[in-house]
C-alpha cells in the first residue's frame, strides 16, 4: 500500500500547483484606496503585474485633476530609453496610441508644459493619461483603454534602442480604472 501513496501525494501536489499557476495567469486587477486624514487626500490605484514581472499601475489624487498611468518594468528587464518612448494596443489589431501622441495633446488642450505631464527614469516611465474634463470624452485615450478587451499590449524601447513588448491581461481593468477615474471627478 505504501508504494501507491506516493503517486497520489504527488497528483495531488501537481494538481493544486496547476490550480495556483491558472489564478496566477490570470493577474487580477488590484484596486487600493488610500486617504489622508489630515490633507484630505484621497488616492486611488489600479494596478496589475504580468508573469515576467512587470508592472501597470493607474492612479489618481483627489487633490489634482488628472489621472496618472506608470509602467515599471521588471527588474530583470534592462534599462529604459531616456525619451520615455512607450506604446500601448488592445490585442494585436487594436489601434496604437503613444505616450508622446497622449502628451502633446494633453498639452495643447490644457495649456501646460507636455515636460509636466510626464516624467520618466531608467525603470519606470509616468504620464498623465486624462485630464478631469476629459474623463467622459469617447475619444479619450481612458476610454479607449476601458473599451479595451483581453489584452492590452506595451511596446518600449530599452535604453539600447532595443523594442521590447510586454502585455496584461483586462480581466476585471474597466471597473478598476472607472474607480480610479472616480477620485478626479468633480
Amino acid at each position: 500500500m505504501q508504494p501507491m501513496r506516493a503517486p497520489w501525494r504527488l497528483a495531488l501536489i501537481i494538481f493544486g500547483v496547476a490550480l495556483c499557476a491558472a489564478a496566477c495567469a490570470q493577474e487580477p486587477w488590484t484596486l487600493s484606496d488610500f486617504y489622508d486624514a489630515r490633507n484630505e487626500i484621497r488616492v486611488r490605484i489600479a494596478a496589475v503585474q504580468n508573469a515576467q514581472g512587470d508592472q501597470l499601475k493607474l492612479h489618481a489624487a483627489s487633490n489634482e485633476s488628472r489621472v496618472w498611468v506608470t509602467f515599471l518594468p521588471s527588474a530583470t528587464a534592462p534599462a529604459l530609453d531616456s525619451t520615455a518612448s512607450l506604446d500601448w494596443w488592445c490585442r494585436d489589431e487594436g489601434q496604437r496610441r503613444s505616450r508622446d501622441a497622449v502628451t502633446h495633446q494633453l498639452a495643447q488642450r490644457s495649456g501646460e508644459p507636455p515636460s509636466s505631464l510626464y516624467h520618466a527614469g531608467a525603470h519606470y516611465v509616468s504620464f498623465v493619461l486624462e485630464h478631469a474634463d476629459g474623463l467622459d470624452a469617447p475619444t479619450a485615450a481612458i476610454a479607449a483603454l476601458q473599451a479595451c478587451e483581453g489584452r492590452l499590449s506595451l511596446g518600449y524601447l530599452d535604453v539600447d534602442g532595443r523594442l521590447a513588448e510586454t502585455a496584461f491581461e483586462l480581466g476585471g481593468a474597466a471597473a478598476a480604472i472607472a474607480e480610479v477615474a472616480d477620485v478626479v471627478r468633480r
